[in-house]
């Protein structure tokens, strides 16, 4: 038995009970491939006597290479005898919209993986996770301006976020990807490249190619090493003020919140919000801590508020009531005046553009028509804004502009007769009524709040 696999025996047996049964996750790459070549060697140990399947999971992202990637680790596993169970990714458009197309395929994987393990009646996955990946980590969550938790990167033993009652276990995270390459050679293993791993558009990969050769040739030759040991020192202090702000929460009779220190207060804040669902970002936690007593909203329905004992309240709020007002207007040939809820609108149509000596905005006139429907934004309203490609949920150009729930729903949106927009208070003006080198016919328009 070589040294490196006796190295990986003891994290092994400290992760995995004796007799159990261990789903491992195989992509085809040298790490995964080492992982159940070790594994499943290991398994054969009278001492251990586990058993082993294989979770493949087929992203459908290269083509023929991903199928290729499938067919190796299914040919494998065959070989060794153990169970391999796959999976394809259908593409869910609006998740990737939503997430970005790394994160909803690692949502992708890691349902995959759930399902799978309940189908086998199987409490522990084993994931290749090795110390290089650790350092990719540390660097990525650094530049998002990460606390103490994301810093520490990947424990060797954690549970699965969608299901407490099972195990994701780490064995190799005290072992390079240097080491496990030469393990695969020297033990005949094999083992597939992607070829995306070399794109630096994303930024874990330009961290990989580019960030950390830079560091070493520049600064520190053993770089990994100091980032390491960086993580290794940050984890333990976060857990530290993580468990002194649980025990806090969990205490009888507590100390003061105001007289707590401040990681701590941050902690206590923290756990809450996770109980109530709601992302615990920073700016949020700060806001909360410096701002004892005072409701913050978060999103449209909910509102939060820390008390001066530390304790937060979730109050969720009346959904507000879309308002249906609506008039038509007719702008003429000299300047009228509309007055509509707290706004006041002035237009006129003239045949001549004379944009630089009006304090407003100026449109087609013959592509609007001669009448305007001004009401306000309803849900599923869609504008399309001068120089976008296409149009967008109005619900989304709001948020994009910062613009808050209450200023949503009395922003006044102005349409043509038949219900189309092309003017929404305080966003860019639609490039359905922009004017061109043909237009004949200008509509005139100022408005202000009354």
């Amino acid at each position: 038995m070589s040294c490196l696999i006796e190295k990986i025996e003891g994290e092994a047996a400290s992760l995995f009970p004796k007799h159990c049964h261990i789903l491992v996750a195989v992509s085809g790459g040298v790490d995964s491939m080492v992982l159940l070549h070790c594994l499943n060697s290991l398994s054969k140990d009278k001492e251990y006597k586990w058993k082993v399947s294989v979770a493949h999971f087929n992203h459908m992202l290269r083509g023929l290479e991903s199928n290729e990637d499938q067919t190796l680790v299914t040919n494998y596993a065959n070989q060794l005898k153990v169970k391999a169970v796959r999976g394809e990714w259908k593409q869910n458009a609006k998740l990737i919209k939503e997430l970005g197309m790394e994160m909803a395929a690692r949502e992708a994987r890691y349902q995959f993986l759930d399902k799978t393990s309940k189908r086998l009646r199987c409490k522990h996955i084993a994931t290749a996770h090795h110390s290089d990946d650790q350092v990719e980590t540390f660097l990525w969550r650094l530049m998002r301006g990460a606390g103490g938790k994301g810093l520490g990167g990947s424990q060797p033993s954690s549970s699965l976020i969608t299901d407490k009652t099972i195990t994701l276990a780490r064995p190799l995270l005290n072992f390079s990807k240097k080491e496990l390459i030469q393990y695969a050679r020297n033990n005949s293993i094999p083992f597939r490249e992607d070829h995306t791993n070399s794109n630096t558009e994303y930024l874990r990969n330009k961290i990989r190619k580019n960030l950390i050769p830079y560091l070493k040739r520049n600064y520190r030759t053993n770089i990994e090493t100091s980032i390491l040991q960086s993580q290794h020192l940050v984890s333990e202090d976060a857990d530290y003020s993580s468990q002194s702000a649980i025990d806090w929460l969990e205490a009888d009779t507590r100390d003061s919140f105001t007289s707590l220190h401040k990681a701590v207060k941050r902690w206590v804040v923290w756990h809450q919000l996770i109980q109530f669902n709601i992302e615990p970002q920073y700016s949020l936690i700060e806001s909360l801590i410096n701002s004892l007593g005072k409701p913050i909203c978060v999103g449209e329905e909910r509102r939060v508020t820390l008390g001066f004992n530390g304790i937060l309240c979730l109050k969720k709020l009346d959904q507000p009531c879309f308002n249906k007002l609506q008039t038509l207007i007719q702008p003429k040939s000299s300047w009228t005046t509309h007055d509509f809820g707290k706004t006041r609108i002035k237009c006129k149509v003239a045949a001549q553009n004379k944009l630089n000596r009006l304090n407003g905005e100026i449109f087609d006139a013959h592509s609007l028509g001669k009448q305007i429907l001004l009401r306000y934004w309803q849900p599923g309203d869609r504008f399309h804004p001068i120089g976008s490609k296409h149009d967008s949920k109005l619900q989304d150009l709001f948020t994009n502009a910062k613009i808050r729930a209450a200023e949503k729903r009395s922003s006044i949106v102005a349409c043509t007769a038949d219900g189309s927009p092309f003017w929404v208070q305080g966003l860019r003006i639609g490039e359905l009524a922009k004017t061109t080198n043909k237009t004949t016919k200008f509509l005139y328009w100022k408005w202000c709040k009354i």
